[in-house]
């Protein structure tokens, strides 16, 4: 396998004891994994949980540190400490939110790319830090408030952390289209007060956040393409794009994405999942390379020949981040 970090969603525990963390150890992977805040399910005889998998080439990345953000109390804490004085209601909004996501962040060491200035985050060898975050948003199409919450709750948790020009990798399933309020958000630090997703919202939950952030963030497929990947889902019942990988283009630039199959790919079996492609989305692939130092954040939204050349800068070597959802059950 050609790619540093793997990051996959709706992986089963016992899928990743059994075959991915042995497999991939075996191609000197490491694997990290949190499995959502649910009740385990019956899948072939025996119950199982299943969450978020993060796998990184040892040879090039050591662990610094590992975080897991949960959406529930996360939420139950802002409500509790922050916006909802009547406990009944309180109750109503925290029995909306709770739906068992999470979201994982590993905090690795490059051991083959030292800092070259004083303002980069710094390992512990003098290697360059990089965040990643790996997360499965809520799939329920009709809870968009619910979706943004946890996107609003991702957000809040990594202003908490000191990520001052720490690279930042955010790649997942986000259940979310480009023209979502997740989407928008995440991309431009707040949401149009007319957007769509803002009409539903029956406990009064989005009406109790401040939805803008200051945080840059940047998509792998925009960015080199000047739009999303037409496809990271596509089922008989849905085909779109839900699926991204963010970066933070004041400390990263990227340098190449995969190819995603076009329809008629897809198609060849009616729907994914095949009997060549065992998920239901599609793998999506970047390579990104370290700034030689910190870059205004503004030059991370140049686009269309305006401003600096992103693509033209210094740094020894890229690193390769593979995102995908899958259902580990297809694996055994």
């Amino acid at each position: 396998m050609a790619a540093d970090i793997i990051t996959l969603q709706e992986v089963q525990k016992d899928a990743f004891d059994d075959w991915f963390r042995p497999q991939l150890a075996e191609a000197g992977y490491e694997g990290v994994f949190q499995q959502k805040k649910r009740e385990p399910i019956f899948h072939r005889g025996k119950y199982t949980a299943e969450g978020c998998a993060t796998f990184y080439k040892t040879t090039r990345f050591k662990r610094v540190d590992k975080q897991v953000i949960d959406y529930d109390r996360m939420s139950q804490t802002e409500l509790r400490n922050n916006h909802v004085a009547d406990m009944q209601d309180a109750d109503k909004s925290i029995q909306r939110l709770s739906k068992g996501n999470v979201a994982l962040v590993v905090i690795l060491e490059d051991l083959a790319i030292k800092t070259t200035h004083s303002s980069q985050a710094t390992g512990p060898n003098g290697g360059h830090v990089l965040v990643i975050v790996n997360t499965h948003i809520l799939c329920d199409p009709s809870a968009a408030d619910v979706k943004l919450w946890q996107s609003h709750m991702l957000i809040q948790h990594m202003k908490q952390m000191n990520i001052d020009h720490m690279p930042m990798l955010i790649a997942g399933d986000f259940n979310s289209t480009p023209d979502s309020a997740v989407y928008e958000y995440l991309r431009r630090g707040s949401i149009r007060a007319d957007h769509e997703d803002l009409r539903h919202d029956p406990c009064g939950l989005l009406g109790k956040l401040n939805l803008h952030h200051r945080l840059c963030l940047a998509t792998a497929y925009e960015t080199c393409n000047g739009r999303e990947a037409q496809y990271t889902n596509y089922t008989e019942d849905f085909k779109g794009t839900l699926d991204y990988i963010w970066f933070s283009p004041d400390a990263l630039a990227v340098l190449a994405i995969s190819q995603v199959d076009d329809e008629s790919q897809l198609t060849q079996e009616t729907a994914l999942p095949s009997s060549t492609r065992p998920s239901d989305h599609v793998s999506l692939v970047a390579t990104f390379m370290f700034h030689d130092a910190p870059v205004d954040a503004n030059e991370g939204h140049q686009q269309n020949g305006t401003g600096p050349n992103p693509y033209h800068l210094g740094g020894a070597e890229g690193l390769a981040l593979q995102g995908a959802a899958m259902y580990a059950a297809q694996y055994l």
